[in-house]
């Protein structure tokens, strides 16, 4: 067994640093000694606060689904990775022992992780580790863009600028849309700004007309289907009045579809990046009269992770990482972080070891 820490939710409202023990890799498997891990604000929350789905039949647990470090040792059937290798693992986590209290896995929050081969990703050198640890927020909010099918001059509204927000924003822009940006926090609106070139839209007053207002250039026509031919398929469009392709919620809100659908034009997509932890009510007949998608993303995968992770080498997303914890730090600060962490903070990274970048 090798001897490792990690930072377990114990129960509803309480983190903390504890010993554990993790297996020796099996013959498929790499040890990984971390180096950071990035911190996902609303899942985490949800996790401690004991408002995500079936959590408290889960306690105690480790969790965290974003680990960047170093392999120290490999399986002797496992091919494409060395010891040295600086490496990404996601949602594999580690293999646990099962007498410590947690079960046979748990997630990234731990010093070392012992992981099936597949579930790591070599990093390229070009990018950073703080980049490439965020980078699995970044993948999902790259899932949700890629399958919302926003593409150049489509017109995309992303509400909520926590780490979500801001990279769906980012790549919404990255493939050609006209971004627009809406979030209660100044200092979130400014990053989103600097960052994607973003407009800001002020939640407190009618965010259609202010749409209107600033939208520039070329759009294409956003339905599936040709324009259409029809006397009554003309007033049909007509009469679907909306003014983005595609809105992206990362909020959580539960009154996402009362605010959202009266903003979609026809065949319109609805892309759910939040965590519900209360039933959505869907008023059927306006999403039907406009032939709505709506998509619930969640998660990740890791062919997401790599092309993400591509993609942040040309760009500096340093700006996003508002906090980095020492390990010796926990778990005051990441209680603070979860429970009563400033608005301000997009991302943080829990660092574990010295490490490279």
């Amino acid at each position: 067994m090798i001897d490792a820490r990690a930072i377990a939710f114990v129960e509803k409202g309480e983190i903390a640093l504890v010993d554990i023990t993790v297996p020796e890799p099996g013959p498929s498997d790499v040890a990984v000694e971390t180096e950071l891990t990035a911190v996902s604000q609303g899942t985490d929350r949800a996790m401690v606060l004991g408002t995500y789905n079936g959590i408290e039949d889960r306690y105690p647990l480790i969790y965290g689904y974003s680990r960047v470090g170093r392999v120290t040792a490999v399986g002797g059937d496992v091919t494409g990775l060395a010891v040295g290798d600086r490496v990404f693992v996601g949602m594999g986590g580690t293999k646990l022992d099962p007498s410590g209290g947690f079960g046979p896995s748990g997630g990234g929050y731990t010093s070392v992780g012992v992981v099936d081969a597949s579930d790591a990703v070599k990093l390229p050198e070009t990018i950073d580790s703080a980049s490439a640890a965020v980078g699995a927020l970044g993948a999902i909010a790259y899932q949700g863009v890629a399958r919302s099918e926003v593409r150049a001059g489509s017109r995309v509204l992303v509400v909520g600028l926590g780490a979500i927000g801001q990279f769906s924003a980012l790549f919404s822009a990255l493939a050609g849309a006209q971004v627009w940006v809406a979030d209660p926090v100044t200092e979130r609106l400014n990053l989103a700004s600097r960052l994607s070139g973003a407009t800001p839209v002020d939640v407190t007053k009618p965010l259609a007309e202010q749409i209107e207002q600033t939208a520039w250039g070329y759009r294409p026509w956003p339905g599936r289907n040709d324009r259409p031919t029809s006397s009554y398929e003309k007033t049909r469009w007509s009469d679907a009045h909306g003014v983005v392709d595609v809105v992206i919620d990362a909020t959580g809100r539960p009154d996402a579809f009362e605010a959202y659908v009266p903003l979609l034009v026809r065949e319109g997509t609805l892309c759910l990046q939040g965590y519900y932890t209360v039933p959505l009510t869907l008023d059927f007949h306006a999403a039907h009269m406009k032939r709505l998608t709506i998509h619930c993303p969640g998660g990740m995968d890791l062919f997401d992770y790599e092309t993400v992770v591509r993609l942040l080498s040309t760009v500096d997303v340093s700006p996003l990482i508002g906090l980095e914890i020492p390990i010796a730090e926990v778990p005051e600060a990441v209680e603070r972080l979860l429970l009563a962490g400033p608005a301000e903070v997009v991302s943080a990274v829990i660092r574990w070891s010295g490490g490279t970048s």
